[in-house]
């Protein structure tokens, strides 16, 4: 209920269904992709990435000109750390 709409507007267009459009062979858009994200939150590279300060590392990239809110990234920090448990749509 609360991770799809991030993933969603802020991953999907690089990180989803679209063979051609995916960066990184990152999926989150399935089950199999998101729990590649799964563990603690310190050694996650997505955490790392949204948290980012260094334009050439942060997700998403400037280039989309999406932007994460505080209370998203915070929110994407405890959907990994409880495990990245991940519904079907």
């Amino acid at each position: 209920r609360d991770i799809r709409p991030i993933l969603s507007n802020a991953c999907f267009k690089c990180h989803g269904p679209d063979d051609a459009a995916r960066k990184a062979k990152l999926r989150l858009d399935t089950r199999d992709g998101a729990e590649a994200v799964l563990g603690k939150p310190a050694e996650s590279e997505l955490i790392r990435r949204v948290f980012s300060d260094d334009e050439a590392e942060v997700m998403p990239p400037p280039a989309t000109k999406v932007t994460l809110t505080a209370k998203e990234k915070e929110t994407l920090k405890a959907w990994v750390a409880a495990g990245a448990k991940y519904d079907p749509h």
